[in-house]
């Protein structure tokens, strides 16, 4: 799942909607390194209101991979506000270790990113500068994809059939350590048919403490997530439908259900050159009309592949529902 971007915009960009490459630098026979650097011009305009124009460092991350035999570590910093850390904050995003129990299984404890949505959470991993309704943080129910986790996971994985399962402190809050009270969860199945389509369905439930006077005071909160991608060639094409299950809102606290989509289509003109088009939108069943319709959003993004590790991308992005605005982005991300 799925970050913010931005570099040396001293271009005009229009192409790209490939993923930046991303080799690891060996430092010796057990452990590599990768990262990114992100930068971006950002801003908005909405009715009768002046337009706004920003330029930072997003993100950048620098992760860390470490291999013995049967068993293999990852970490990864983070930092940048575009990361959720500040402009000079760097934290640990997340820290795992894995056994290979056998060829198709494996064992994973630490921290780890959920499994559920079609967005990736880091910015090499998607087609476009911003998230789609379902990444939308600064919606009333924030992002409807799991974050990061503290717990355990099993994946059994083949190349035609996936299943996952997950034990955690939290689904939704990555600084959420305590497990007896508020346990949660994923589970998730993938099936990789024929060569070039990938279909995943998930629910992932949190449990909450009923006698904690916060928004979450119900008993738990759950998702059901699936989508089917197909990507061969030079296009790219997805779908994903989310179901929102006793869904937390200011006005509706758990009781409330939604649900979730997007469409995205992604051509490579050439080698280099590259468009996106996305629609997504979110809806919730609250008796206020504030939170009830979350939005819908059509982006439109052209980019450009300037090296195997730079990418470049212009975004323009028209938002419907209770916020209404056209939001604009050149972004620049490096990969190494």
């Amino acid at each position: 799942m799925t970050v913010s971007k931005k570099l040396p915009l001293a271009m005009t960009v229009l192409g790209l909607g490939a993923m930046a490459a991303s080799a690891e630098i060996k430092i010796n026979d057990n452990l590599s390194t990768s990262g990114f650097v992100d930068m971006s011009l950002s801003g908005a305009k909405a009715e009768n209101v002046d337009g706004t124009l920003n330029g930072e460092l997003d993100q950048y991350e620098l992760d860390f991979m470490y291999k013995f035999g049967f068993f293999s570590a990852r970490a990864d910093l983070n930092g940048g506000p575009g990361a959720g850390g500040g402009n000079s904050t760097v934290f640990i995003e997340q820290a795992f270790i894995t056994s290979a129990l056998t060829n198709s299984l494996s064992l994973s404890f630490g921290k780890f990113l959920s499994c559920t949505g079609f967005e990736a959470a880091e910015p090499t991993g998607l087609f476009q500068f911003s998230y789609s309704k379902n990444m939308d943080k600064t919606s009333p129910t924030g992002a409807i994809y799991g974050g990061y986790q503290n717990g355990i996971n099993l994946n059994f994985s083949t190349p035609t059939f996936g299943v996952y399962v997950s034990a955690v402190s939290d689904v939704w809050n990555g600084s959420e350590t305590e497990y007896a009270k508020t346990p949660g969860g994923e589970v998730q199945v993938s099936v990789m048919p024929v060569d070039g389509i990938t279909i995943k369905g998930a629910f992932a439930y949190q449990m909450y403490d009923a006698d904690a006077d916060t928004l979450f005071s119900d008993d738990g909160q759950g998702l059901a997530n699936i989508w089917a991608q197909y990507a061969k060639g030079a296009i790219t094409v997805a779908g994903e439908f989310n179901y929102l299950l006793s869904w937390a809102s200011p006005s509706a606290k758990n009781d409330a259900t939604g649900m979730g989509w997007l469409l995205m289509a992604n051509y490579k003109f050439t080698d280099k050159f590259a468009g996106t088009v996305r629609y997504s939108a979110t809806t919730l069943d609250d008796k206020n009309p504030a939170t009830r319709d979350l939005g819908s959003e059509v982006t439109v993004s052209p980019s450009l592949a300037i090296s195997p590790n730079w990418l470049a991308l212009a975004e323009a992005k028209i938002e419907f529902g209770n916020v209404k605005q056209t939001d604009y982005a050149l972004e620049t991300t490096y990969s190494f």
